[in-house]
């Protein structure tokens, strides 16, 4: 009964401990499209693979983190691009992360970027060919720490039509491969410390 109790105590203690303490504020944007637009299976695919990886399981009981809206973080990060790019053409998006992170009091910033997404297909004797291009971008700012990570990843596919060569396949690559390059879930799992 004792070991039971003590048990019982700990757990208390603990969920007391983690509502105590301030949620984390997490801006996640939506994927920004800075070239041609992909289908809507694919967006939603890559917006998936964004949400997956800034996900606190039980957050709702735990409240570990606050997510801003994101229509709030598009619309500051719109208001203070334009103001940036005023100031200086050659202003980069990494650049927007820190002043966006200050407007919105947020402790951290995931800021996804589809730069290239591109699929061309040409007749080759008795096979089709594709041309496939995809390029993304993952900015993530932790402002607790004042650590600004920016990671790019491309793929390109020139052969026979195969759907592993395609643009969307190719962008969920590169999403993969900046997520984990960026170490995302391994800061907002970081969170539940």
């Amino acid at each position: 009964m004792k070991k039971f109790l003590t048990a019982l105590f700990a757990l208390i203690l603990l969920a007391t401990t983690a509502q105590a303490a301030e949620p984390v504020r997490i801006a996640r944007l939506p994927i920004l499209i800075q070239c041609k637009m992909p289908d809507v299976d694919t967006r939603t695919e890559l917006e998936t693979k964004i949400a997956r990886a800034v996900h606190i399981p039980l957050n709702d009981t735990l409240q570990l983190a606050e997510y801003i809206p994101t229509q709030e973080s598009t619309q500051i990060l719109s208001d203070l691009w334009q103001q940036l790019r005023a100031q200086n053409k050659k202003a980069k998006l990494a650049d927007a992360m820190r002043p966006l992170a200050r407007a919105l009091d947020a402790d951290i910033i995931v800021c996804p970027v589809l730069l290239r997404y591109s699929q061309y297909s040409a007749p080759a004797w008795d096979e089709m060919i594709i041309n496939s291009y995809a390029r993304a971008e993952l900015i993530v700012y932790d402002r607790r720490t004042d650590e600004l990570i920016d990671k790019k990843s491309s793929r390109m596919y020139h052969d026979s039509y195969h759907p592993q060569g395609t643009a969307s396949a190719l962008a969920k690559i590169c999403f993969d491969n900046v997520i984990d390059a960026t170490k995302l879930r391994h800061l907002i799992m970081a969170i539940k410390k």
